[in-house]
């Protein structure tokens, strides 16, 4: 049986997963920049969570497939490339929405209070520091949430994980 992992129809489903991950993490991200306040940042980690669920529903899904159910690791890696796709999906929109908030997004000129309530620590001194701080999160947070989902819905969807089939790659 030839790997289906890369054919056509689920790199298409990769697509479509990743941009519905990368939209459901986007629209908190559109309100905490449209509130401008610091003490609204965990927006960012309610569209982590959001775009969690997303990666969850498409794993899960995977079990019913025949050639995904025998193999955990092509379960796995479906997973993973849909989170690749969504957080680059999801960076593309973190960029262009900022942009769209601050147009003078890479001035060197400094911003007093650009995010209201902010530590001194926490506050940005250029419009681009924001556009950085958010990229962090969308990066770091969703990659490593999305491999972890991918990884133990993979493995603990399994029911007989003794008779599990290698997976061609």
């Amino acid at each position: 049986m030839r790997n289906p992992t890369f054919d056509r129809r689920h790199l298409t489903e990769y697509f479509l997963f990743g941009l519905l991950a990368a939209v459901l993490y986007s629209i908190p991200m559109e309100f905490f920049l449209a509130s401008d306040r610091y003490e609204n940042f965990y927006y960012l980690y309610i569209g982590s969570g959001l775009f969690m669920v997303a990666i969850f529903y498409h794993t899960f899904r995977l079990i019913d497939r025949p050639y995904d159910k025998n193999r955990a690791v092509s379960m796995m890696m479906s997973g993973l490339l849909t989170t690749i796709t969504g957080v680059i999906i999801s960076s593309i929109i973190v960029f262009i929405s900022v942009f769209a908030f601050f147009p003078d997004l890479f001035s060197t000129h400094q911003v007093v209070d650009m995010v209201q309530d902010a530590p001194a620590t926490g506050q940005p001194k250029y419009p681009s520091d924001l556009l950085f701080m958010i990229l962090g999160v969308t990066i770091i947070v969703n990659m490593l949430i999305g491999a972890f989902v991918a990884v133990i819905t993979s493995y603990a969807s399994k029911r007989d994980q003794t008779r599990d089939k290698p997976a061609v790659i």
